[in-house]
Order: C-alpha cells, then sequence, then structure tokens
C-alpha cells in the first residue's frame, strides 16, 4: 500500500497509508491530505494509483507542486520522492515504510513563526503584564470643573 508522510518544518505531523485509487491534496478538509495553510489551493493536486505507477498532478493551483525541488504539472512518483506544497513536504513510498515513528506524529511540533517568536519575546520582557487584567477606569466628571477634559466626553 502507498504511504505519504507528512512534514511540516522537518517534524512528522501525518502518515496516509491507501488503498483507495488516488488521494486529493489541499486546504480544505474534503481533502485526503489537508494542508491547512492559506498558500495552498483548496484543492492543490492528487495523486493517482493507476496500473501500481503512481502520479502527482497539480490541480491548477496557484503556488504550484514540486517533485525533488522542481516544479511539476504532472509527475510519476517514485520511492522517496520529496512531494513540496506550500510549507509542507510529503515523503512518498510505493509501499508502507516503518521509518516514521507514531510517537513522531504524536509530539507537538515546534512553532518557529514571526508571529510566536514576538509573543515569546514580549512575554520574555514583562511577564507580569499577561498576567495582570486591565480595565478602564471610569473617571467621574464635575460639570462645575472648569478644567478641560473633552477626551473624557
Amino acid at each position: 500500500m502507498p504511504e505519504i508522510i507528512v512534514k511540516f518544518a522537518d517534524k512528522v505531523i501525518e502518515r496516509v497509508v491507501t488503498e483507495k485509487d488516488h488521494i486529493s491534496i489541499g486546504r480544505t478538509s474534503d481533502n485526503d491530505i489537508v494542508l491547512d495553510n492559506r498558500g495552498i489551493s483548496r484543492r492543490h493536486a492528487r495523486i493517482d494509483f493507476a496500473d501500481n505507477q503512481p502520479e502527482l498532478i497539480d490541480l491548477d493551483s496557484l503556488n504550484g507542486t514540486f517533485v525533488n525541488q522542481m516544479k511539476v504539472i504532472r509527475q510519476f512518483l517514485h520511492d522517496n520522492d520529496k512531494i513540496t506544497i506550500g510549507k509542507f513536504d510529503l515523503i512518498f513510498f510505493q509501499d508502507s515504510h516503518s521509518s516514521a515513528k507514531m510517537s513522531d506524529i504524536e509530539e507537538t511540533a515546534v512553532l518557529d513563526t514571526k508571529r510566536q517568536r514576538e509573543m515569546t519575546q514580549a512575554e520574555k520582557s514583562n511577564p507580569l503584564e499577561n498576567l495582570m487584567e486591565t480595565r478602564p477606569i471610569p473617571i467621574p466628571l464635575n460639570s462645575d470643573s472648569k478644567t478641560d477634559r473633552k477626551e473624557h466626553r
């Protein structure tokens, strides 16, 4: 049975073993392999498993599909081919492969995004700030006051 190992940032996030005639790859949940990222088309690519000759087909995706770092529209797949779609790598094996341990799949992936680094850095610079609740404090306005408080009206 063919197997596809899905990786993000060199971490295994999914292992797909299939007996289907074809599998779909894309951003939406109706795909067999869901790659949840805006850089992935809704219906990005498909792998057909006809006549024991698997073929990857790009479904006119916006950002393209790559096999072993070469952009492809249609490509026959061989063991250990690396399919790159967006920031994901999919490693193809003609037969189920045992090198991906299930414990690798169940580990939490370490995020290394700009937003995550900024939030982590902000927390390190002022760790108590996130623990304190902040609320606006009402300031009573005295109509007899001669102070100009336009910002409070």
